[in-house]
């Protein structure tokens, strides 16, 4: 099976840069914890988020 074909857009959004400058955005005007988890689908690599679930790959952790 060949690798799924993947815009240069989809590319920079799906970036770990990307999820970088999401999670300071959100760092920067809510308290509390952000994470950065690795997801594993190949869409949605990376994903922001205040809670991360049980079993989580978390790369980033940041809190206030």
């Amino acid at each position: 099976m060949l690798a799924p074909i993947f815009s240069p857009k989809r590319l920079l959004l799906c970036s770990r840069e990307n999820a970088n400058r999401v999670a300071s955005r959100l760092f920067d005007v809510q308290s509390g914890r952000i994470s950065i988890v690795r997801t594993g689908n190949p869409l949605q690599p990376f994903r922001v988020c205040t809670t991360p679930a049980l079993g989580d790959h978390v790369e980033v952790e940041m809190v206030s």
